[in-house]
């Protein structure tokens, strides 16, 4: 009896295991190799740079930085301890709730290089309550932490020429900026490189590329095209979750790493595979229109001030009490909204406002999103 137990107990776990398998393959993996990262939008092709609207920087110092971080957000601090690229990462509530998304870098400059000193790329309408978040936690860390934002300019990057070049170095001569990083969230999207306030962009730039510079709302534009939330109006702080936030496809959570604030429920919702919801690209158009069938940025267009960040979406022509989905921010005729994953994938349905039932949007899958992801 016992040897047919264990026999039985054997086998569950090779199927439980050949159904996890591919999920923690992707979800481990630094990025989709197979994604070939394609521009949206004609103005957005070639070789630009833009600064980041809507952010800010803050500094922390001290000897225990790195381990005080570590506690506190979903990301690996040993991947960047030694210095190099920075990378993307959530402070969550203890229950797993959003707080904020940012961006942690070392700074690879200075005469002890390297030594525990970050910037942390954080957003600006939140900047005083994260400032209070984290000197809530410091107690007797030996660390220190100041607002710097006036001290330094955040750019975007992007185009052919970058990926002739490699900035992922540490050595002050091959890297693009001293602080900064490849956009870790789709590969190809760019590079983010935080440059003293008096600095000009231009020299940094890869002198193989033809670069242009385009303004901060391009930024928005191209992003949201791209189905990438970011700042409190499309990760709503306290409600929204990070994997229906996309941190694990945009590896904004490293899911082998020890405790950290908010820990249980993430890890949890990852082993079970089940996320219902997640935040993807719209295109608005009126219900006299036909639904859109690509992605198209209308600059001629106003968002309608009705959809609020967390306003309700419904079907059209749905029965169901049950929403299918809620409004992110958006620019323009596009934005980013939560939506089900059983309503994205069917095209014959329709969606709108409950604010306003004249909109229709329409709902898209990232191209950058794997097979195994859907």
């Amino acid at each position: 009896m016992l040897a047919k137990h264990l026999l039985r107990l054997n086998a569950s776990l090779s199927v439980k295991q050949s159904l996890l398998k591919p999920t923690l393959a992707r979800s481990f993996a630094s990025s989709p190799a197979s994604h070939h990262f394609q521009e949206k939008d004609d103005l957005h092709k070639g070789d630009h740079y833009t600064p980041v609207p809507g952010r800010s920087l803050l500094e922390l110092e001290g000897p225990e930085t790195a381990k005080f971080l570590q506690g506190l957000m979903t990301n690996h601090m040993p991947k960047i301890s030694p210095g190099g690229d920075g990378f993307y990462a959530a402070f969550l509530t203890p229950p797993g709730r959003m707080l904020y998304d940012t961006f942690i870098y070392p700074v690879n400059v200075g005469v002890n290089f390297p030594h525990p000193k970050f910037i942390i790329d954080c957003p600006s309408a939140t900047k005083a309550t994260f400032l209070r978040h984290l000197k809530r936690y410091i107690l007797r860390a030996k660390v220190k932490v100041r607002d710097c934002s006036e001290e330094y300019k955040l750019w975007h990057i992007w185009g052919p020429a970058l990926n002739k070049e490699d900035p992922a170095l540490v050595k002050k001569e091959k890297r693009f900026s001293d602080i900064g990083c490849m956009d870790p969230r789709i590969p190809g999207f760019g590079y983010r490189a935080v440059l003293p306030a008096d600095q000009d962009v231009q020299h940094v730039l890869p002198t193989s590329g033809q670069f242009e510079a385009l303004n901060e709302d391009e930024y928005t534009i191209r992003r949201m095209l791209q189905g990438l939330p970011e700042g409190p109006d499309d990760l709503w702080p306290e409600v929204s979750l990070p994997l229906e936030s996309n941190f694990d496809y945009m590896n904004g959570v490293d899911f082998r790493k020890g405790c950290y604030v908010g820990q249980e429920l993430t890890i949890r919702t990852f082993h079970t595979g089940v996320v219902r919801k997640r935040i993807v690209p719209i295109q608005l158009y009126n219900k006299d229109e036909g639904s859109p069938s690509v992605q198209k940025v209308d600059r001629n267009a106003v968002w309608p001030s009705v959809l609020e960040p967390q306003s309700d979406i419904k079907l059209v022509d749905g029965t169901s009490k049950r929403g299918v989905g809620k409004f992110c921010s958006g620019i323009h005729n596009i934005g980013l909204a939560l939506m089900r994953l059983e309503h994205i994938q069917n095209d014959e349905k329709s969606f709108t406002s409950v604010k306003d039932e004249s909109i229709r949007l329409r709902p898209f899958l990232p191209e950058w999103w794997t097979e195994e992801q859907l």
